[in-house]
């Protein structure tokens, strides 16, 4: 068996209770390595055309990488894959913290959920062994409420993923979160809705703790290759920033090139800013960094806020916190922003689709689209700071006006109507980040083809592109150009895209993506499986999963014309800042990523491609 697994994926039918284990052969893992690479192979294969995503026949897949656990930069992540109830297409989430590393060393590599419970219920791993355990007692409570319980009754060494109310309660963009004590506070898989799918299954939450050795190939050159690249992030200027400031950092760049989403994307610039940024968040309310397991960087926050309405200590409020509930909701108080983003974490919301949807119903509301009539009395102003922290409550127990704020963007533009689809600020469902596309050209095409949806870290491209600095993989000053639309942009995507696919699967953070090159992650593959793994293995099996998961889409109804963007950054100029006058021309960079990715011109993936990709088995899926 290839080194770096545990060699166990849990099969849990939820409906009767059983558990099997299983693990793919070797042909399989060299293809899709794991995390959501090996997710979207058992979610195609396991599933059939047009399910209901909150039904009993969507799978549930919870999947480490060859590389969680161990000691390589950063290597402490997990994906969950599922048809979205946000998107009814390809469903993904990340998240970090130490839950994957404690369940991995449990004893095992994934989690298949299928079916549903008739009564709440959680999984307990350790040691080798799983069970599932009746969650009565924990069913209604937050987030850091079941990670409280259950550490009191299994022990402080376990850690839990879980669900909070909005999950219970169908939220459509509603979370799993992990790591919710009070050392860390909370990480979140928050895309896609996915902790609804948990909630739709009755599945409260995971609880972990091993100590299995995780098995290495060659452990002591895994060690030393594992240590350099260490060595290459702590001298890095990525980690003297980030270190410093956070994620936070990214206001001040989206900012200065007039690209940080203001008002529901109205503009790009915002009075507030200096109010919101990393500065200003280590100047008030910042309490301590905290890194994510063997991070070399503590990008994480932990804030504290000592007295007044918005008293609390937890997570320090994200860039897309701080953006979607900032910037985009005209709110300048950092106070507020942090409370807001503590609630999600409470609750189980994804802060970027509730921020979102939240300044969707502001601008809604300015606009005369809806009334106090309409909201049960609230009024939703732009910059009312009150209004983003009471809401969220009120969204993840699907209370009043909180229960239409709860379906998300692209459902409420549907049900108001009136023009309100123009400024729904969401692609396929998913709501996006808080980086405008107008002021990045190659982000709106990013946007536009992620597979999830609105997306900024299918691709990481906004990077590179706010800061209007020469790619790292083409060195051409137009190619580099933010705001310029040229042909070339497509085929960096593509190759982005394909990278990026890459990090998920084998469990890796992102962020380590700056630093290290394909031949740094062939080599620590290489290492820890056993096998001879090429830069050239490592680009396939990204390019290989992401068409996998543009089939599953394309199956799932997905056409062309999903591969858009809000009218409102293809018709409307930015009206200020650096990027005045400027929109996003979409299809000509959309024809060329299509040609680039040997997809046909309504861009779907050619027979050849797939054939050439291994993928020969899915064509019956889309032709």
């Amino acid at each position: 068996m290839l080194k770096g697994y545990m060699g166990k994926i849990l099969r849990v039918n939820l409906t009767d209770g059983t558990i099997t284990e299983e693990f793919p052969d070797e042909n399989i893992l060299k293809m899709y390595l794991g995390g959501a690479g090996l997710a979207t192979y058992f979610l195609i294969n396991e599933t059939e055309k047009g399910i209901d995503p909150l039904g009993s026949e969507n799978k549930l897949i919870v999947m480490t990488g060859p590389l969680t656990g161990t000691q390589s930069p950063s290597a402490g992540r997990y994906s969950v894959v599922a048809k979205s109830p946000l998107t009814n297409l390809w469903g993904q989430a990340n998240s970090a913290g130490f839950w994957a590393k404690d369940f991995k060393r449990s004893g095992f590599d994934g989690i298949i959920f299928e079916g549903a419970s008739p009564n709440p219920v959680y999984l307990l791993t350790e040691d080798g062994k799983a069970e599932l355990l009746d969650a009565t007692e924990i069913w209604g409570k937050t987030t850091s409420e079941t990670t409280r319980i259950l550490k009191e009754k299994h022990g402080v060494k376990h850690n839990v993923a879980c669900i909070g109310p909005a999950g219970e309660r169908l939220v459509k963009y509603a979370a799993i979160m992990n790591d919710c004590d009070e050392k860390y506070f909370g990480r979140a898989a928050g895309r896609c809705g996915l902790g609804s799918v948990m909630g739709s299954k009755n599945l409260k939450a995971m609880a972990a703790y091993g100590k299995e050795t995780i098995p290495i190939a060659n452990p002591e050159e895994y060690r030393i290759e594992a240590k350099k690249r260490f060595d290459w992030v702590n001298q890095s200027m990525l980690k003297m920033t980030l270190e410093v400031y956070g994620t936070a950092t990214m206001v001040d760049l989206c900012q200065v090139v007039g690209g940080l989403p203001t008002r529901n994307f109205q503009t790009g610039v915002f009075e507030g800013a200096d109010n919101i940024n990393g500065t200003a968040l280590n100047d008030t309310i910042l309490a301590a960094r905290k890194p994510c397991f063997a991070c070399p960087i503590a990008c994480g926050r932990i804030a504290e806020i000592k007295e007044g309405k918005f008293k609390s200590r937890g997570e320090g409020p994200e860039y897309e916190t701080i953006g979607s509930f900032g910037s985009m909701c005209g709110v300048d108080d950092l106070e507020a922003i942090s409370m807001a983003h503590f609630l999600c974490n409470e609750y189980g919301l994804d802060v970027i689709s509730a921020g979102n949807s939240v300044a969707f119903v502001m601008e809604c509301f300015e606009k005369g689209i809806i009334t106090k009539e309409d909201t049960g009395g609230i009024e939703f102003k732009f910059g009312d700071k009150d209004v983003i922290v009471d809401i969220v409550p009120k969204i993840a127990l699907r209370e009043g006006f909180g229960d239409v704020i709860a379906e998300g963007t692209m459902r409420m533009a549907e049900k108001f109507g009136k023009g309100s689809e123009h400024f729904a600020m969401h692609v396929k469902g998913l709501e996006l980040p808080a980086y405008d596309s107008r002021a990045a050209k190659i982000t709106g095409l990013a946007y536009a083809t992620a597979n999830r949806g609105g997306d900024h870290i299918t691709a990481w491209i906004e990077g590179p592109a706010f800061l209007s600095m020469p790619f790292m993989i083409v060195d051409d000053a137009d190619v580099g150009d933010a705001q310029k639309e040229i042909p070339e942009k497509s085929v960096i995507l593509k190759d982005f895209e394909d990278a990026f696919q890459i990090f998920d699967a084998v469990g890796a953070c992102k962020f380590m993506g700056i630093v290290m090159t394909a031949d740094d992650w062939a080599v620590l593959l290489s290492n820890l499986m056993g096998i001879e793994y090429s830069a050239t293995d490592f680009r396939r099996t990204g390019e290989r999963i992401y068409n996998l998961e543009r089939v599953y889409n394309i199956r799932e109804g997905a056409t062309r014309e999903d591969d858009t963007l809000p009218p409102r950054l293809l018709k409307d100029p930015l009206p200020e800042g650096p990027a005045k006058g400027l929109v996003v021309n979409l299809e000509p960079m959309l024809e060329s990523y299509y040609e680039f990715r040997g997809w046909d011109q309504d861009g779907k993936p050619t027979k050849e491609k797939l054939t050439e990709l291994g993928l020969d088995w899915a064509i019956s899926q889309i032709y």
